[in-house]
């Protein structure tokens, strides 16, 4: 039975694709990352965003980069992607969707401070047991000019104050 023959059943594809929450729901006064960002650059739609501006995101952790210093290398092993930012930091992106491709995510700058190991542990089990980490950031966003081959676009990254502003689903 063709969809078009049974308006029945397309309207009520359409009520559920309605109702169900989307991935640009707010959570706990979090606002999605999928909201300002796609595939990692700033949404020309997007609500205005200033440099600085402090923000509350959720998005899920891009497992293919996650960078820091030797002590961050030896949490993460084999998902290590490179140094930090800076000596004094570490870094990974933040993709819009779990289902996101690896790359299609902005950065998160993070202070090297006391709470690091404890939340790249958990990074690295869910990431272990082929699991989803979606996180609850607390931070202040920037923007960059992004230069491609054919497109202008902008990039975006966010800069926490330390690990204390990163909550895990269920913390937030």
């Amino acid at each position: 039975m063709a969809i078009s023959r049974c308006p029945c059943l397309l309207i009520t594809l359409l009520l559920l694709a309605a109702i169900l929450p989307g991935c640009d729901e707010d959570i706990g006064g979090y606002m999605a990352a999928s909201t300002i960002s796609d595939k990692g650059f700033l949404k020309n739609n997007s609500i205005p965003l200033s440099d600085g501006q402090p923000v509350r995101l959720w998005g899920f952790v891009d497992y293919g980069n996650l960078c820091g210093n030797a002590g961050a290398r030896k949490v993460l092993g084999e998902l290590w992607s490179g140094d930090g930012p800076t000596p004094a930091s570490w870094r990974f992106n933040l993709k819009s969707g779990e289902d996101d491709a690896t790359g299609n995510s902005f950065a998160v700058h993070v202070p090297d401070d006391a709470g690091r190991d404890a939340v790249l542990k958990v990074v690295v089990a869910n990431a272990q047991a082929n699991k989803p980490t979606r996180l609850f950031l607390k931070g202040r966003i920037f923007s960059f000019a992004a230069p491609s081959s054919f497109v202008r676009h902008t990039g975006v990254y966010l800069v926490l104050e330390s690990s204390d502003d990163i909550a895990f689903a269920g913390d937030e």
